[in-house]
């Protein structure tokens, strides 16, 4: 079975200033998608990329209400102040990483 990025386009874009936030977004992220290839909810999301990006990164799911999922369990688990969303779009799908 090969990975199907393009069915992961609906993404959401946060910020935060604290790696150890992003790292938490990232578990939390692969625990939301309810895809076969979970990982690709947080690919492109290392902490390279996020120092490049200003502390932004942009997580992809294969379903809305699994980005809503994600955002609420953010709210939930995360203290207040910790990240926030900065955009969101429905044609926005995963690409390969390597």
């Amino acid at each position: 079975m090969v990975a199907d990025y393009a069915s992961c386009r609906f993404s959401l874009t946060v910020k935060t200033d604290d790696p150890s936030v992003l790292h938490m977004l990232r578990g939390l992220s692969q625990h939301c998608e309810s895809g076969p290839y979970k990982q690709l909810a947080w690919g492109g999301t290392t902490t390279k990329s996020w120092q490049v990006q200003g502390g932004q990164v942009t997580f992809r799911f294969s379903r809305p209400s699994d980005r809503d999922k994600f955002h609420r369990e953010a709210g939930r688990l995360l203290p207040g102040g910790s990240w926030h969303e900065v955009a969101r779009s429905d044609s926005d799908p995963a690409t390969r990483q390597r």
